[in-house]
């Protein structure tokens, strides 16, 4: 008899469970998370029992592609933030040739700077700070705070494609 609190599988679930590895489903779901979460969570995603999981991140840690956290008693897991931006890297290179990722380098730096003429900003931040002030209806500050968001969204997209013809070479 099933109780409220045992997760369902689904045939989904059986067919992830059949086709792939436990170290694979915990490395899945690990690398997925927006935010630090604990084994027993990544455990109950991976659908492994929480002993495996906790091996599988272990390992994940040695090989730096997950960070671990202990602060506050209970052991968080996230993505390792140098593994994920070098496997950002990877996939520009593997994706384009040095004369497309300079095509998308023009074009963000284009929109960049078209954001800082329309807002007559030099960064998100000033553009985000332009939304308290009182000139600006609740519609225009919203509009300004995802302008801000893009804004930043470009720049990272802009320093990996900037990264990625640094190290072409390297790369290829």
């Amino acid at each position: 008899m099933e109780t409220d609190d045992e997760p369902t599988e689904t045939p989904g679930d059986e067919a992830w469970k059949e086709h792939t590895s436990s170290f694979d489903r915990v490395q899945s779901v690990a690398l997925t998370v927006a935010e630090p979460r604990p084994a027993s969570w990544i455990a109950d995603e991976a659908l492994v029992a929480e002993n495996t999981a906790r091996r599988h991140l272990q390992r994940l840690v040695e090989l730096n592609v997950l960070t671990a956290d202990a602060e506050g008693g209970a052991t968080t897991y996230f993505p390792d933030p140098v593994y994920v931006r070098t496997r950002e890297v990877r996939a520009l290179i593997d994706e384009h040739d040095q004369d497309s990722l300079a095509a998308l380098a023009t074009e963000l730096k284009s929109d960049i700077e078209n954001w800082q003429a329309e807002f007559d900003a030099s960064s998100p931040e000033q553009v985000r700070k332009q939304t308290a002030e009182d000139s600006f209806s609740a519609e225009e500050s919203r509009e300004r705070r995802h302008v801000a968001s893009d804004w930043e969204h470009t720049r990272y997209r802009l320093s990996l494609i900037e990264d990625a013809l640094e190290r072409y070479g390297e790369f290829t």
